[in-house]
C-alpha cells in the first residue's frame, strides 16, 4: 500500500484503516461464537432490508463505485462496477433470506 503525501489522502487512508480495524475486531468476536440475537444483529449491520443504505455492504459497494467515477469507460470501470454489485447486491440478497429464516421460530 502506498503512503499518500497529501492531507486528503492521509485522512482517507486513516479512515479506511479505522474501518478495517473495526471489522477485524468484529470478525474476531464473531469467531468466538454468536448467540442468535448477536447473529441477527451482525447480519442487520451488514444489510438491513428496511434501511439498505445504512448497511456496511451497501457502503462498501458505493465506495467501490466511487473509485471508478472519473475513469474513462472501459474494462477497469466496468470491472469496478461489477465488483460493487458483487460486494453489495449479491450478499445483501442472501443475508435477507438467511435473516428471514433465522427470525422464524423453530416450531413454525
Amino acid at each position: 500500500m502506498t503512503h499518500p503525501s497529501d492531507p486528503a489522502g492521509r485522512r482517507l487512508l486513516n479512515l479506511l484503516d479505522l474501518a478495517r480495524h473495526a471489522l477485524a475486531e468484529a470478525h474476531r468476536q464473531a469467531r468466538t461464537g454468536l448467540r442468535d440475537e448477536e447473529r441477527l444483529l451482525l447480519l442487520g449491520c451488514l444489510h438491513d432490508p428496511e434501511r439498505p443504505r445504512d448497511g456496511i455492504l451497501y457502503m462498501l459497494g458505493e465506495l467501490i463505485t466511487d473509485t471508478s467515477r472519473d475513469l474513462p469507460e472501459g474494462a477497469a470501470a466496468e470491472a469496478l462496477d461489477e465488483a460493487a454489485g458483487y460486494a453489495s447486491d449479491y450478499p445483501a440478497d442472501r443475508i435477507t433470506r438467511a435473516s428471514a429464516i433465522l427470525s422464524t421460530p423453530a416450531d413454525a
